[in-house]
């Protein structure tokens, strides 16, 4: 079967995309990418990009979507994550009958939801939190993440210090960064929180580097800003507890953590939707903190048992056989 998959980067620093293709490719797909931008790197099946790499305009890069989607032969549209290439392509897809698929991980409703919400087969998502519009629909599929279990194997956890808290996720208003730096507030001096991430909201980023000043907290709080995916179990297993606060959604970082002992602080929702049996009651920064201090020294739940919930939950092999029930019978 022939499977146009269409996201916006692929390229090596985030292995994401390439896993998941790789495990499409695994499963019997012939897979071709269709992406905004490409990194340098042989993936080992065909990739196009729209040329943002090379300074193509915006413009520019929708002509050659347009072009692209029309001229090649394909089964089925798989959409990850990027709701716009829908808006830009239903229209071809329609008239051609194919069956287009979305993954999407987010609560918000934008133009390329609500149309593949008329004309789209499935909505494919983590958690039950996702797309609460649809909830109640035959077109929102749960299906857990997906995490490679063999890139992500069992990693030895060897925090030396447990007053060291990690944060790794994209950094926009949806995270709720500013809960984490009034958490850390509420900690004890001795407690300190390292922030990986790409600054997907400058603006707010800055709003966050006058809040750690405000309260005091510049000796506490470093920005290390962007990191290649491959060093992150280096980063997870160095610490016992990694912080995030977004709500309605569950990132994939705390999934990664936990294959390296690393145990989420998160809220409630997120705690049940990845499988944990323990949570602050409350996204509070007093609640939280207390959480934090009654937990950093010995962790809720041991190294195998957070490991087992991700290969058993949200592994990436598990994830492309639910999907692929519905895209290989184009329901």
């Amino acid at each position: 079967m022939r499977l146009l998959f269409i996201t916006q980067k692929l390229h090596g620093q985030d292995s994401f995309g390439v896993l998941w293709v790789r495990e499409f490719v695994r499963q019997g797909y012939e897979v071709t990418v269709l992406c905004l931008e490409k990194g340098n790197e042989e993936f080992g099946f065909p990739v196009i990009s729209m040329g943002k790499e090379k300074g193509a305009t915006r413009a520019k890069s929708v002509l050659n979507f347009e072009k692209t989607i029309v001229s090649l032969e394909y089964d089925r549209v798989f959409v990850h994550m990027s709701p716009v290439w829908y808006t830009l392509g239903f229209w071809w897809w329609i008239i051609r009958g194919t069956p287009v698929y979305m993954w999407y991980t987010h609560y918000k409703m934008q133009t390329g939801v609500r149309l593949f919400g008329w004309f789209g087969r499935r909505f494919f998502c983590a958690t039950s939190q996702s797309l609460p519009q649809f909830d109640g629909s035959d077109k929102k599929i749960v299906v857990g993440h997906g995490i490679d279990m063999d890139f992500w194997a069992k990693r030895q956890n060897n925090c030396q210090d447990p007053c060291d808290l990690l944060m790794v996720h994209r950094l926009s208003r949806s995270k709720r960064v500013e809960i984490v730096l009034q958490v850390l507030k509420s900690l004890p001096e001795k407690y300190r929180l390292e922030i990986y991430g790409i600054e997907a909201e400058p603006d707010y980023v800055r709003d966050l580097k006058s809040l750690v000043q405000k309260l005091n907290l510049n000796s506490r709080v470093t920005f290390h800003g962007t990191i290649p995916m491959k060093q992150l179990s280096e980063i997870y297993t160095r610490h016992s507890l990694i912080m995030n606060m977004a709500s309605e959604t569950i990132d994939k970082t705390m999934l990664e953590a936990m294959t390296c002992g690393c145990y989420p602080v998160t809220t409630m929702a997120n705690a049940k939707a990845i499988g944990l049996n323990q949570a602050s009651e409350n996204d509070l920064p007093e609640t939280v903190a207390d959480f934090v201090l009654k937990n950093s020294e010995k962790l809720p739940m041991s190294s195998e048992e957070m490991y087992r919930i991700v290969a058993e939950k949200h592994g990436l092999e598990g994830l492309i056989k639910k999907m692929g029930v519905y895209i290989r019978a184009g329901n």
